[in-house]
């Protein structure tokens, strides 16, 4: 090639990401640029092929060929469509500019421009490059912001997942995710048949295959083919079924929950599943959760029970039991998880004591595994704790009427409380004013120390209660009555998060000794499971659990109808404990006796009359 000959190389790009989509096509941009070379006579020593990847970082191989084809002097000149088509980075950009400091690029000709050698130009081009550098940064955060805003709606991005279909309702880019009709139910079965520990995970892909006819999702150039091996571990990672997804925030990892679609399974299924597939699962990016750990001690030396998660595989070639965590083998017959034949996946939880951590050392008998823990606890609450829905709502109804009355009591003790407080304060106050009247001695000075402590201390004190008069006994008494009615039903059947939010509402510890659990709670439940089964032991027909039809008034009311007038001896036993007259009143007992013939429920009143004391001390004691 000539000294003073220019000769052009075409390089033509065009990315399938988001800032070149509008971009011309790469037979387009030959077209242009072919015509404008041959109506400016220019000749042509390379023809590049086109590329078709993204220019915001370097490494393009064939961008790569053109700049060694450069350097080589192969070509002293570039023919393109774009600056934005050479380079969307700096380093790139600095590459061009660099060989034309060094005399290696002569020109860079674009349609209707030409960038030489000159000063001007090239800071011209670097203007270019500039541009194409700072569009890209705003295309790129406009699109991060977008991806962002879906997460935080609760939206996956791209394409459905299997199970989940794309609502074609909306425009692109707000498409919700909805059930998909065919596929949803089926690998919602899927997953529960993992649960069930019964299937391996290439015999849960052949049922899925064979039995199910399960594809996976029609795109426009794939699916509609047979569940895959691999295709199944992934389907069993993605946390989507579980309702939670992750996605990538400024370089980490953040979660989102999935919301308009009902999850598949609970959460903590899902970290089951991940469990029982070992190192073929998911990483658990968060540590595992126990109903009751927080709650439980040592009932021999009061130190905390700490759980401890069991995940085994028994093997269907040697029959040896072993834990599934980080396991692909079977450390006996060294057979593949993968290629067992029907294995048995076990899962459970055992609390030992772990006091000044000398794990199941001091209290070898305070071991208990957590389906045992639980059956007691249902036993417990079912017999001295439970009550029905309908007691419940006339508790809860009827509690009202005790607040009106502790509202009066509250304001007048908290006068009380005030005035008091106020003649402390005025104590102090002059015992300082006598402080600093004169210097007094040692002596004198202890005694003005002792004073002040003691009238301290009796202002902390009248702070105390004057706090105790702001607590919302009536809505925490209210959140207590439904929980009564429902924690069987969430000790037996809820999540682990509502099982700790309940036991932490009633404060309860739950002692183990000797695989034996006892129950205790805060004092208000303990007072109002007292009077429950006081109540019970004075009538069983109280909260009878069949439903009796009572259309007439019940006899039981007649023999007892003494018990609603009761004078002020019956009430001796209330006087004991030290509570008001007004808990056992008569409006209380006819309403819960209207209560008892509305609701057609057979249930003589002196053991609804022994439950009131019950609905006051809930919270009147804390």
């Amino acid at each position: 090639m000539k000294k003073d000959t220019i000769v052009y190389g075409t390089y033509y790009r065009k990315s399938s990401e988001a800032d070149d989509r509008q971009a011309q096509s790469i037979p387009d941009q030959i077209t242009e640029t072919e015509a404008t070379a041959k109506r400016d006579g220019l000749t042509i020593g390379m023809r590049f092929p086109g590329e078709s990847q993204s220019a915001h970082s370097p490494g393009r191989q064939i961008f790569a060929d053109l700049v060694k084809a450069i350097m080589m002097g192969k070509i002293n000149a570039i023919l393109v469509w774009h600056a934005n088509r050479l380079a969307r980075n700096p380093v790139d950009a600095g590459m061009i500019i660099h060989l034309m400091d060094i005399g290696q690029l002569k020109e860079i000709r674009m349609l209707g421009k030409v960038f030489r050698n000159t000063s001007s130009d090239k800071f011209v081009l670097q203007l270019e490059f500039g541009i194409s550098k700072k569009d890209s940064d705003d295309k790129s955060e406009a699109i991060k912001r977008g991806l962002d805003g879906r997460a935080r709606r609760g939206l996956p991005n791209g394409v459905a997942h299997i199970g989940y279909t794309n609502d074609q309702t909306k425009e692109s880019g707000s498409r919700d995710w909805i059930e998909d009709p065919v596929r949803y139910p089926l690998v919602k079965k899927l997953l529960t048949m993992m649960l069930t520990g019964k299937y391996s995970v290439p015999k849960l892909q052949l049922y899925a295959k064979d039995e199910m006819r399960l594809t996976t999702p029609v795109r426009k150039t794939e699916g509609g083919k047979p569940i895959a091996l691999s295709y199944m571990y992934d389907l069993l990672r993605d946390p989507i079924h579980a309702g939670f997804f992750f996605q990538e925030c400024n370089g980490e990892k953040v979660r989102y929950e999935f919301k308009g679609v009902k999850p598949m399974i609970t959460e903590d299924e899902y970290w089951k599943i991940q469990d029982m597939m070992g190192s073929n699962g998911k990483k658990r990016t968060t540590k595992r959760m126990s109903a009751y750990s927080p709650f439980t001690t040592c009932g021999t030396c009061n130190g905390p029970l700490s759980a401890d998660f069991k995940f085994q595989i028994r093997c269907s070639g040697c029959r040896l039991k072993f834990s599934s965590l980080n396991k692909t083998h079977c450390p006996g017959c060294k057979l593949a998880i993968d290629k067992m034949v029907d294995p048995t996946y076990l899962s459970y939880v055992f609390y030992y004591c772990v006091n000044n951590k000398k794990h199941r050392t001091d209290c070898p008998a305070s071991g208990i595994e957590e389906k045992s823990l639980q059956k007691q606890l249902v036993a417990d609450i079912g017999n001295n704790l439970a009550i029905s829905k309908e007691l419940s709502a006339w508790c809860i109804e009827n509690i009202g009427k005790l607040k009106d009355q502790a509202l009066d009591d509250r304001v007048d003790v908290r006068r009380n409380l005030e005035q008091e407080k106020a003649g402390v304060e005025g104590k102090l106050e002059r015992l300082t004013m006598l402080r600093i009247s004169r210097d007094y001695g040692v002596e004198e000075n202890a005694k003005f120390d002792r004073l002040q402590k003691t009238l301290e201390g009796e202002l902390s004190l009248i702070d105390l209660r004057l706090a105790d008069t702001n607590v919302d006994w009536f809505g925490e008494a209210k959140k207590d009555f439904d929980l009564l009615s429902e924690m069987l039903h969430i000790i037996q059947n809820g999540t682990v998060e509502q099982k700790k939010d309940l036991l932490h509402t009633f404060r309860s510890n739950l002692a183990v000794s000797a695989k034996k659990l006892t129950v205790y709670s805060k004092k208000s439940i303990e007072a109002f499971k007292s009077f429950l089964l006081l109540a019970k032991a004075e009538n069983k027909a109280f909260e009878p659990e069949n439903i009796v039809d009572v259309t007439e008034q019940n006899d039981d009311f007649t023999s007892i109808r003494p018990t609603v007038l009761r004078g002020p001896e019956s009430n001796r036993r209330l006087e004991v404990m030290s509570l008001p007259r007004y808990l056992s009143s008569t409006p209380l007992c006819i309403s819960y006796a209207n209560f008892a013939r509305s609701s057609a429920i057979a249930i003589p009143l002196r053991g609804a009359t022994l439950l009131y004391p019950a609905i006051r001390i809930l919270h009147l004691y804390e």
